[in-house]
């Protein structure tokens, strides 16, 4: 089989088209955006609901699932890197009789090295997502879900890494995965690891989501959480729905003539699911963060309307001036007692409802002395550098005069200036 393959064409097409179709090799049509779509939309969901989770837990604490998530959306990155290497070169959904053999290898290469980190990703994941059910139902006691939760997580993680094993040891040298010109290159049988690693799949991701329900319904939850508890696992049944594709896709690969084509499915169905695999890992740490996140932006708008305010009320002080009249009265202890009088003004917004000119006259004397501040309007120009409100100030002071003053109007000192004022005037 190696040495017809190495001796067909190179610039032929891989599978042979059908009657009355042309290969295209220049401009095939393909499925390239509708993949840029789906994977862009799966990386863009799971790196920011992975980031909001890992927020949340800087401010509390880690866990072990939490440093098991690191290596997951690492590799979850890495995946998606080989797809796209794909995207742009030979391109996904398109036909095999529109790709040439000299394609293969690089086609065939990265599929391999997506699949693999495929698999290492789930093994993180999956075992995150277990820990993290036995921590949040079961706090302070390890019962027999907990050890379910825990059981569960190490069979996931010895399926995949057996599978990466088997993947890796079926072809003798492993090159010849991708390689088939290699001489004395030869791969073992594989046809029902593939469904039977997606049929293992969806039985793992069923008991993620039946496992937790027997707990889930006997605790007295409130309408709040019910319904955050709802939305994660409404999410779980998305991704078995996702696992369930993708074993339908890996049987009908079993029978299929144009892989390059078919394949695509698998890889798409793929992406979805391990984004809805993230998303049931991440949604129950989002909140927190996420109401922290809306109760600043909220606050930030409130202060750009409060400040819009404020620039309007200056507008609107260049046409009007606020007039408060201040009484200072001097009394004999030195007190100065303040009463604002004159225009009203709304202090929120710096508005005068009223305004007019007043002058307060109070003492023993007709000795009145006003201090009159004009306020003038503000400078368009000016308005967000200068003062918002000029008031204008009509003051009369009154000194209460005593014994202690003389004819000119000199205060004098006092004999006994240790004694009150109050008390030396009762002994008089």
């Amino acid at each position: 089989m190696a040495a017809i393959v190495r001796a067909l064409d190179p610039e032929g097409p891989l599978v042979p088209p059908p009657a009355g179709v042309y290969s295209n090799f220049e401009n095939p049509p393909n499925g390239n955006e509708t993949m840029n779509g789906v994977i862009s939309l799966s990386l863009s969901l799971t790196i920011i609901a992975v980031t909001f989770h890992i927020c949340g837990r800087l401010r509390n604490k880690f866990y072990i699932e939490d440093y098991l998530i690191i290596p997951a959306i690492a590799f979850f990155i890495t995946c998606h890197v080989f797809v796209y290497r794909i995207t742009g070169t030979t391109g996904w959904f398109v036909h095999g009789w529109n790709l040439q053999r000299k394609n293969q290898e690089w086609h065939l290469f990265n599929i391999y090295i997506s699949t693999t980190t495929y698999n290492v990703t789930l093994i993180f994941l999956k075992s995150a997502i277990l820990l993290q059910w036995a921590r949040i139902f079961c706090p302070a006691r390890r019962d027999v879900f907990f050890w379910m939760c825990y059981a569960t997580a190490a069979v996931n993680a010895v399926f995949y890494l057996i599978t990466i094993l088997i993947e890796l040891l079926r072809c003798s040298p492993v090159q010849y995965h991708w390689n088939k010109k290699i001489p004395g290159g030869h791969c073992a049988n594989d046809d029902l690891l593939s469904p039977l690693s997606a049929a293992i799949n969806l039985a793992l991701d069923l008991t993620i989501l039946i496992l937790p329900q027997r707990v889930i319904w006997r605790l007295n939850l409130s309408f709040k959480k019910k319904v955050r508890v709802s939305i994660v696992f409404f999410v779980g049944i998305l991704c078995i729905i996702s696992a369930a594709a993708r074993l339908g896709f890996a049987v009908e690969l079993l029978t299929a003539t144009d892989y390059a084509y078919d394949s695509s499915y698998a890889v798409l169905i793929g992406s979805l699911e391990l984004t809805f695999a993230f998303l049931t890992f991440s949604l129950p740490g989002v909140p927190e963060p996420f109401g922290a996140l809306m109760r600043r932006t909220r606050s930030s708008l409130e202060w750009a309307g409060s400040r819009a305010g404020l620039l309007s009320s200056s507008r609107t002080l260049a046409a009007a001036a606020a007039t408060t009249t201040v009484t200072r009265v001097k009394s004999e202890g030195n007190i100065y007692h303040y009463d604002g009088g004159g225009g009203e003004a709304d202090e929120r917004g710096l508005v005068p409802t009223a305004a007019k000119t007043s002058s307060t006259k109070l003492g023993f004397d007709d000795d009145t002395h006003e201090l009159a501040i004009p306020a003038g309007g503000l400078a368009p120009d000016t308005q967000d550098h200068a003062i918002l409100r000029t008031t204008r100030f009509n003051m009369s002071e009154t000194v209460v005069a005593d014994a202690n003053v003389d004819a000119r109007g000199v205060a004098l000192p006092r004999q006994h200036p240790w004694e009150p004022l109050s008390s030396k005037h009762e002994t008089q």
